[in-house]
């Protein structure tokens, strides 16, 4: 799949080196070099994934090949995010528009896997190359050079949660301790384009090289010699391959890791931090096991992983470990539990565990055991395509399946294979999609993946079974070995697997013909369901078996409607199973025979031979009390027959499971041992010669349900004879629909014998409670409570107690024996299924003894922890009381006092149990969270009043994840949405908000989840449509639509009433689709699906692009008609294979041209002369008055500021509009209205403004929304255009009309000479490569022919030659091309061929001359050019830097003459040019909004006063000196990046000024003076202190905002091409110039720090005239008057809310405020006085402070400050000195400097 995705891309990564800077405070700085071979000789663009959040500073191309290296060029490039603001129209984006929204984001998303930053390789970098073959007889290969791309970026998240990436620092989520470190976490698909540009694709893999710098200590500089250092480590994707200092700084380290194996990004992944190191291997026999944690886990670290080494040998005898080592990182608040990539496991610190720990030992087992063999599946071998992902996923959970078989046993595997199997069948009927889906292109969902993931392992484990009963292997163990060696030995293409080449080593392996077998449980979807039936026939001693097959996925689908059945089909169920069926019948003496059936038709009885001949079936109901008469007949000397032996057989194995305190009577009496009764004696001892027990299916060869209906005898048989696992559970499972209380006996029996697999004592003892009904005399009330008691409780002091008067006085805990421990779990689990009937509540007795549990638990004297003990019991209580809630009105007086009683004594036992959770925290704060679970259940229940303050107060940041997503849980099942408005602000707080993305995804899901569950619960009515009698399918299908509808219409009908909820959602919903994590966006997509109907979506609209320059084409040439043939070519293959056609007229590799031969008819005759000293602009008739104001009005229109977006045309690729050329048909720009003015396509003026408003018409076209920034500018060029040219038109007209007056005159004969000729301008001439495509011959009768050059054929971006070295440029001459690259555009030099003068007609001035001034003639010498600063870029870089300080010029510059009745004599001004050194200007193309061209601003020096006196005369103007650059050059560089650009607008192009005008930058200031809105708080008037944090707030809101880019940093006048601005500007300021400031507390009060803000608009008002830069101006300062509110509220915020009451906290348990944690008693210190002196409403305490503060009382801060101040002045009054007034002198300075923090 990676040569397909690469030939669709047209290249391929080869290898990938990235340096990254890691600063722990959230900013990754790092360069990418990528080797990229291109794969198609058209590719012009390469696209890569990055993330919208990289900066990217620039990308620079390279080929250093051993012929014709081409050296290091910048190139241009485009970094876009598909996920760009929702659109303001009409009418407004509202929740209605959910649909919308929801396309749009599956359109950006696929953009963006298409690849956000492309970047031109256009202008001859993709050229072919010939190396010689290592052969050494001269032949020559041909291929493609590659491309090395560097991309130098950043990364600054700071405090943003993003997706793919954690920066874990102090602080975050309210971990004042938490250690700094970071570490990649990906849980979606395009995760890894966070902090790399690169191809996030799995199948893109590559090399890598991977080198980080990171401080070499925690803390920065080197440790002192008592202090604690933490040395950071990187752990990384790879081999390590050294750890050095850093060349430059020694404070840093440089880790160097390598990944030679090919390896997805997907794949690569690293972790830094202060990690400490611990080496698992045990020995050398196998590669390097390296475990790495945070510091003071290093304990727990060694514990949990002391196992590792005995995996990697188990994995290591199928496989060699496929890389040099592994390495596990533990780290805190990972997204996901696990995240794998190339020999590297990053987990979460939670799974580590100390000893003392019982259940977490199995589930890092589960978890790290998988990251083992992931590295062989999944990581090394990976799936060929999508559709192939159930194999990949299969393999290492089968794999993985078999080392848990050999850690733990054959029980537990045996055990987890039939629940898996259970699990499996319940979900597949009919709802579930095939594992394998040819041609799916979209991945699998977490449901579908979690389904895979449960049924993908068991269809191996049948395989697995398949191939070993019936072929001659011994299964799926010779086939994986063999697919572990192809990858390592590259004969697995691209270690890809696919289910074909599986499937063809299994049948390589087995000789087996597979396709049945892939067709039904592969390519099918559902599981079959087996009927059995059998009859026992003495006669013919055989067992008739019979066997019926249905199929409920497809009973499933045809109850669906017929158009839901149409979709479904598609999901393939399988219409029936066919195999092979193993039964294993145990005859009468319990001996196992196996018989095997062929299921090939859908019901089938079999005849099964029966091979015991005994009159007599031996049962096993009375086992013990039969082997003893057994053995007492023996002893007697009868014959020890066979029948003898038998007996004696069964007899030993039931001894196995036997109980023997039950063989006393006594003791079986006080256990209420129940026997079978005569009718069911008679009628199992009647069946003579039966069979025992019947196992179908033993080695769980089917993925099926099995229903089959024996004796309970039958059952019990089993459950003591057969020793299988599987066999005892289902035993167990099946004896539960038997209501007896014998099997309750043997129930009991089951859990007491300690010989039972724990698991299935277990099973035992939950099923129990299934026997607490009164047809079995509530036996199992009793045997739960007896078992209880006898096992782990001190002796009774009355054996035979009744159920309800059962004493259990738990002994002290001892969980030594881990059966005993989880049976004990068990039993309390069931204790809360014990109800009685009559009241539907738990047995009273049965309540309080769990509370006694509680109460009594007493784990001093046991070495393990009890922490998940007590939350088993916590959770059963809580189960206790809630079931049966609602039926106490059954109940009397007396017992209603008695259960309240009990429920406030368990709700007390409940807050103890939490509260001493807080205190001493148990593991993982299990107890909290069963506490939190038991107290959503009783406000359900409507046990306790709904009350969402505890659980309010568990979500607030700083607690544990799992107990936080609790408390969410439980506030959005009691508290749903709509019920309460600040909560629902709250939770829309932390959606937005929450530094755990987990959280925000979790609240997101939760919000819909809980609204459905209203509708469960009956909150929501829903009007049931009638059933009728007998209707059809077809009214089936509409009663079914309606319910349906009726259910979308309620739900949405209630929240019809909510405006809050929907007006709090769709806030979210717009928000969300700018933001980094589409899971959020998707969960409330959904929520607003429930909520809300849809509207119709208007029609589409189009965004701005912007343009590029493109090579200007030649007219058409006037030919004749022509009879067109196409030639043949002629395809000469290289040596890899490649076809090229070289035909007439094509480029060929060596960079010659064959040109295009025409044969034209030499009797055609020209029917028109050539008319000589015609300009060539004005050959097709053009008027000398029409070229005339055309040239003016173009030169007009390009210099004005509002033709920045049409000077050049739209590159659909560059500027990222790919549907550019489908909506305009006829594109326009002024480029090619120069061109074609040029070249003399013109006829008369009136088609050049058809050209021009083409221009307009397009641009209105294609960017629809009236907010698009190109549109204001198209408005504003129209405008300028419409006043421009009916000044023009008018000019003509009057000037037309003075000419006819004056030819009607009677004149003078005049001699006038003829008209000169214009000297043409000389036309850009530009060689490109040839098309791909066939050149076309052309053919007439005649033999005269001309040559055409064809190697003009195609547009290429502009792009920058490839610089060839040094050593070659003296030897290339301006027309050699090069021989391995097709050749650059070239462009001509003004200084090299300056264009000539015009000569002007010797006839008067005509008034057109007078109006449009003086510049006519100079226009002509001074044609702008649409390429400023290109052809400085075609000067190598050598040259370009070489100092050649040119002499000094002096241009003559004509200045503005003002028109006088009587002409007087022109003046001229002079320039004075002096000699400046050289400046490199730096071309960037890109499609964000780039500043405007600048050139140096010329003053202009008409006196405005002179003309407002009449008598007075005019000023002369002064000489106007001015500097240009050497070569001339603008004075400034044009720098068009992706990248922020902190300067302001540069001024307009230098040119002369226009007559009559005013004074520009006053009308621009005058023009912009905005109101700020009337309710604003005051801003730079405003003298509240300085408050940084929301200060910092607000700047970042203002710098992330896209219009800010002209003020991020300061201005250089020298870069950005302003060197009048500090004149203009004397007060510089830019956002970064205030941030610094506020870092440095340089401001005193708010209204300092607004101040400098409005300086920032107010000095690009000044310095720039209204457009672009001043809307952007614009748009920030309404961005900045919205949030300001926000900063100069005396409100807290909900950050602020948090920290000072954190402070309060920290003020209690401060040593100094002993004296001030509580209220002053005066009786009890003796101070009766004290009231007297301080007035009791003054009294001031940190108890009542924080009473206040938790009941919401203070609304400011400094509220707070002023009791605290009040407090401590309390004490200074009535204590005059002393220790109190010490202590509050101490507390109020510790106060202080903590507020300071603070604020």
């Amino acid at each position: 799949m990676s040569e397909e995705y690469g030939s669709s891309r047209g290249f391929t990564v080869t290898h990938q080196r990235n340096v990254l800077d890691i600063d722990f405070s959230g900013i990754i700085t790092a360069s990418a070099f990528l080797t990229i071979q291109p794969t198609n000789p058209s590719l012009r663009a390469i696209y890569l994934n990055a993330s919208p959040l990289l900066q990217i500073n620039n990308v620079t191309l390279s080929s250093p090949t051993p012929v014709e290296a081409f050296l290091p060029t910048p190139a241009s490039f485009t970094l876009s995010n598909p996920f760009q603001p929702l659109p303001t129209r009409e009418p407004p984006i509202d929740i209605k528009s959910h649909p919308e929204i929801k396309r749009k984001t599956w359109s950006a998303m696929g953009e963006s896997d298409e690849g956000e930053l492309a970047i031109s390789v256009s202008g001859g970098w993709v050229r072919l190359i010939h190396t010689e073959l290592p052969s050494g007889n001269g032949q020559t290969q041909v291929s493609f050079a590659p491309i090395h791309v560097q991309i130098n970026y950043q990364l600054v998240l700071g405090g943003d949660v993003v997706e793919g990436i954690v920066f874990n620092r102090p602080g975050d989520g309210g971990n004042d301790t938490q250690i700094p470190h970071m570490f990649l976490s990906p849980t979606t698909y395009d995760a890894a384009r966070i902090w790399t540009p690169c191809v996030d694709s799995l199948w893109e893999r590559c090399t890598w090289e991977l080198e980080f710098i990171v401080p070499r200590y925690l803390e920065g500089g080197e440790p002192g010699t008592d202090e604690e250092a933490y040395p950071v480590m990187v752990v990384s994707s790879g081999e390590l391959l050294e750890q050095v200092t850093h060349p430059h700084d020694p404070n840093k380290v440089v880790f160097y890791y390598l990944q030679t194996n090919p390896t997805s990004v997907q794949h690569i992944s690293f972790a830094a931090g202060p990690f400490e190191m611990h080496c698992c291997s045990a020995d050398e026999s196998h590669k390097p096991i390296l475990a790495f944690c945070l510091p003071g886990e290093s304990d727990k670290l060694k514990h949990s992983t002391s196992w590792l080494p005995r995996a990697m040998t188990f994995y290591a005898e199928m496989g060699s470990y496929p890389f040099t080592d592994f390495k596990a990182v533990f780290v805190d608040n990972p997204r996901s539990n696990c995240s794998t990539s190339a020999t590297l496991a990053i987990l979460s610190s939670d799974l580590l565990h100390p000893p003392q720990v019982i259940e977490q030992a199995m589930e890092i087992r589960q978890v790290l055991s998988l990251a083992l063999i992931q590295q062989w599946v999944g990581v090394n071998i990976i799936q060929r395509t999508l559709a192939d992902t159930w194999l990949i996923n299969g393999l290492a959970l089968y794999i993985q399946a078999q080392f848990i078989r050999h850690l733990l046993g054959n029980n537990e595997y045996r055990f987890r294979l039939k629940k898996d199997i259970d699990r499996c069948v319940q979900q597949d009927q009919g709802s579930q999609w095939p594992l394998c889906v040819p041609g799916i292109i979209d991945p699998p969902d977490a449901n579908a993946t979690a389904f895979i993931n449960l049924k993908a392992p068991l269809v191996l484990h049948i395989l697995d079974r398949y191939i070993a009963k019936t072929g001659t292997s011994l299964g799926l163990s010779q086939v994986i070995p063999r697919i572990f060696v192809a990858s390592l030995s590259d004969e697995l293409q691209g270690n890809s697997l696919t289910t074909q080449y599986f499937f063809r080593q299994c049948r390589k392996v087995s000789g087996l013909d597979l396709q049945t077998f892939q067709d039904q449980w592969i390519f099918g979807s559902g599981c079959p369901r087996l009927s059995i039936k059998t009859n026992f026939i003495k006669k013919k001693l055989l067992v008739e078996f019979t066997v019926t097959q249905s199929q409920p996925a497809n009973d499933y689908i045809d109850r669906l409607s017929e158009k839901v059945r149409k979709t479904a089909v598609w999901k393939r169920p399988t219409h029936f199973f066919e195999g092979s069926l193993t039964v294993r019948i145990h005859e009468a003496d319990g001996a196992p025979f196996e018989h095997l059936i062929d299921i090939k038709t859908p019901t089938k009885t079999f005849p099964l031979p029966f091979n015991t001949k005994y009159k007599r079936t031996r049962r096993s109901g009375q086992i013990a009390a039969r082997f003893s008469q057994m053995q007492d007949a023996l002893a007697a000397g009868e014959t020890n027959d066979e029948e003898d032996e038998a007996r004696l057989q069964a007899a030993d194995r039931a001894g196995v499971f036997a109980y023997p305190p039950w063989e006393d009577e006594e003791e079986r009496r006080r256990w209420r041992v129940a026997e079978w009764g005569e009718n069911d004696a008679d009628q199992m001892l009647g069946e003579g010669g039966g069979y025992e027990w019947i196992r179908i299916d033993p080695e769980c060869e089917w993925l099926a349900s099995i229903e089959y209906n024996e004796k309970p005898w039958c059952w019990i048989s089993q459950l003591q004879g057969d020793r299988d696992v599987i066999a005892q559970l289902e035993a167990i499972n099946r004896m539960r629909a038997f209501p007896s209380p014998v099997i309750a006996s043997e129930l009991a029996r089951t859990v007491l014998v300690k010989n039972y697999y724990y698991r299935v004592r277990m099973e035992a003892a939950r099923a129990l409670a299934q026997y607490n009904i009164a047809e079995c005399d509530y036996i199992g009330y009793f045997l739960v409570l007896k078992l209880f008691q006898t096992l782990f409780c001190h002796s009774p002091s009355d054996p035979d107690a009744e159920a309800s008067a059962i004493e259990c006085r738990p002994l002290p805990n001892n969980f030594s024996i881990f059966s005993d421990y989880f049976v004990k779990k068990s039993l309390i689990a069931a204790m809360p299924d014990l109800r009685d009937m009559r009241t539907r509540t738990v047995w009273r007795n049965v309540r309080q003894i769990l509370l006694d549990l509680l109460r009594l638990n007493d784990n001093t004297g046991n070495d393990w922890s009890d922490s998940y003990y007590l939350a088993s019991i916590i959770t059963a209580i809580g189960n206790a009381f809630t079931f049966g809630s609602v039926a106490q009105s059954s109940l009397d007086e007396d017992e209603r006092e008695a259960e309240a009683s009990l429920l406030k004594e368990s709700v007390d036992a409940l807050d103890r149990a939490m509260t001493m959770d807080r205190l001493v925290p148990s593991y993982h704060n299990v107890i909290t969270k069963a506490g939190l679970q038991t107290h959503i259940k009783s406000i359900l229940a409507g046990q306790i009043t709904n009350d969402a303050r505890l659980l309010l107060s568990y979500t607030r940041e700083g607690n544990f994840e799992p107990i936080r997503t609790v408390a969410f849980d439980g506030l959005l099942l009691c508290k749903p949405p709509g019920k309460s408005s600040a909560l629902d602000r709250y939770l829309d707080e932390v959606i937005r908000f929450d530094s755990s993305l987990t959280i925000r995804r979790h609240v997101a899901r939760g919000l819909s989840e809980s609204i459905l569950m209203t509708l469960a619960i009956g909150e929501i009515q829903v009007s049931q449509p009638g059933v009728l009698e007998d209707e059809n399918e077809e009214a089936r299908e509409k009663r079914s639509e309606a319910q349906n509808n009726a259910i979308v219409k309620a739900v949405r009908k209630e929240f019809s009433k909510k405006d809050n909820v929907k007006v709090l959602v769709q806030g979210l919903l717009i928000s969300s689709f700018i933001s980094p994590d589409h899971e959020v966006l998707m969960a409330l997509l959904k929520v607003a699906e429930v909520i809300s109907s849809s509207s119709a979506e208007p029609l589409p609209g189009n965004i701005i692009t912007l343009q590029t320059p493109t090579i200007e084409t030649a007219p058409a040439l006037p030919t004749p008609k022509i009879r067109l043939s196409m030639g043949s070519s002629e395809i000469r293959p290289d040596a890899q294979g490649y076809g090229f056609p070289i035909v007439d007229g094509q480029m060929t590799p060596g960079g010659t041209s064959i040109p295009l031969k025409i044969t034209l008819n030499p009797n055609a005759q020209s029917s028109q002369k050539k008319k000589d000293k015609v300009p060539k602009q004005q050959r097709r008739g053009l008027s000398d008055n029409d070229f005339k104001a055309i040239t003016i009005a173009l030169q007009r229109l390009i210099a004005h500021k509002t033709s920045f977006w049409f000077r050049q045309p739209v590159d659909p690729v560059r500027d990222g509009a790919h549907d550019y050329a489908a909506i305009i048909k006829n594109p326009m720009d002024l480029q090619t209205i120069s061109a074609k003015l040029d070249n003399g396509m013109y006829a008369n003026r009136q088609e050049f403004v058809t050209d021009v408003k083409l221009i307009i018409t397009n641009c209105f076209t294609y960017n629809v929304s009236p907010a698009s920034p190109v549109r204001k500018a198209g408005e504003a060029f129209e405008r300028m255009f419409n006043a421009l040219w009916s000044k023009t038109e008018h000019t003509l007209s009057s000037s037309a009309a003075a000419a006819q007056q004056a030819a009607m005159a009677p004149k003078a004969p005049l001699i006038i000479p003829p008209a000169p000729v214009a000297a043409a301008q000389p036309t850009p001439e530009a060689t490109l490569p040839a098309p791909k495509s066939t050149a076309v011959k052309f053919k007439v009768k005649a033999p005269k022919t001309v040559s055409i050059d064809t190697s003009v054929t195609e547009h290429v971006p502009p792009m920058a030659p490839p610089p060839l070295p040094s050593s070659k440029k003296s030897a290339l001459s301006a027309t050699t091309k090069s021989p391995d690259r097709p050749p650059v555009p070239t462009f001509p030099s003004t200084e090299a061929k300056p264009s000539k003068k015009r000569k002007e007609p010797s006839r008067s001035r005509n008034e057109l001359d007078d109006i449009l001034g003086a510049e006519v003639d100079e226009i002509e010498k001074r044609r702008p050019s649409l390429n400023d600063g290109l052809d400085e870029l075609l000067v190598p870089k050598s040259e370009r830097d070489s100092p050649k300080p040119p002499a000094a010029k002096k241009i003559k510059i004509p200045a503005f003459q003002p028109r006088n009745k009587s002409p007087e004599k022109e003046r001229t001004s002079s320039l004075s040019v002096e000699p400046q050194p050289s400046i490199t200007s730096k071309i960037k193309l890109s499609t964000s909004t780039p500043p405007l061209p600048s050139t140096s601003q010329i003053p202009s020096t008409s006196s405005a006063s002179a003309e407002n006196k009449s008598t007075s005369k005019k000023a002369k103007p002064k000489p106007l000196s001015v500097t240009i650059p050497p070569g001339g050059k603008k004075a400034s560089s044009i720098e068009r990046s992706t990248t922020a650009s902190a300067s302001p607008a540069p001024p307009p192009k230098a040119q002369l000024p226009p007559p009559a005008q005013p004074d520009v930058a006053a009308t621009a200031v005058a023009q912009v003076k905005r109101e700020p809105p009337p309710n604003l708080p005051p801003t730079a008037q405003n003298t509240t202190p300085m408050k940084s944090k929301r200060a910092k707030h607000l700047m970042n809101i203002l710098m992330k905002e896209f219009a800010a880019v002209f003020f991020l940093k300061p201005v250089d006048p020298i870069a950005d091409g302003c060197p009048t601005y500090l004149d203009e500007i004397k007060h510089p300021m830019d956002f970064s110039t205030i941030v610094k400031k506020i870092d440095k507390k340089q401001y005193k009060n708010l209204g300092q720090f607004a101040r400098d803000i409005e300086l920032v608009f107010a000095n690009c008002r000044q310095f720039n005239p209204p457009g672009e830069i001043t809307q952007c101006a614009d748009t920030i300062e309404d961005l900045y008057w919205k949030e300001w509110p926000k900063v100069a509220s005396a409100k807290m915020t909900p950050d602020e809310r948090k920290a000072m009451g954190q402070l309060i906290n920290q003020a209690i348990k401060n040593p100094h405020s002993e004296w001030f944690r509580y209220a002053v008693d005066p009786v009890a210190l003796g101070i009766p006085q004290y009231f007297e002196i301080i007035p009791p409403d003054d009294a001031r305490d940190l108890s009542l402070i924080k009473d206040k503060f938790d009941k919401g009382q203070y609304r400011e801060a400094k509220h707070i400050d002023e009791d605290v101040e009040l407090m401590l002045e309390n004490a200074r009054v009535f204590n005059d000195g002393g220790p109190v007034v010490d202590a509050a002198n101490a507390l109020g300075k510790w106060w202080a400097q903590q507020r300071a923090k603070m604020d």
